[in-house]
């Protein structure tokens, strides 16, 4: 291969490097304008999966959601037994 050859493909390939970079780099700020700039606001999907997520942890925890809500409606109950005892 000669020099002229040599510089030729050297250049090609320089400049298929700079266009891979300008195709990253657009791609980087089209991601970035899409989603982490975007201030639209929450939509219907993202509210949709809190609830799911919500309702699956009340499911998973049903029992021990239970048994803390009647212990304390029975601390209340007993508080309030006693202070009409009281009267």
């Amino acid at each position: 291969m000669n020099n002229n050859a040599l510089l030729k493909t050297v250049g090609t390939l320089r400049h298929g490097a700079e266009r891979l970079w300008l195709k990253f780099r657009n791609c980087r700020t089209r991601f970035r304008e899409r989603i982490i700039d975007n201030k639209d606001g929450m939509g219907t999907i993202e509210v949709i999966m809190i609830i799911a997520v919500l309702v699956a942890l009340a499911l998973i925890f049903r029992n021990f959601i239970g048994d803390v809500s009647a212990k304390i409606f029975n601390k209340i109950q007993e508080k309030t037994d006693t202070a009409v005892e009281s009267l």
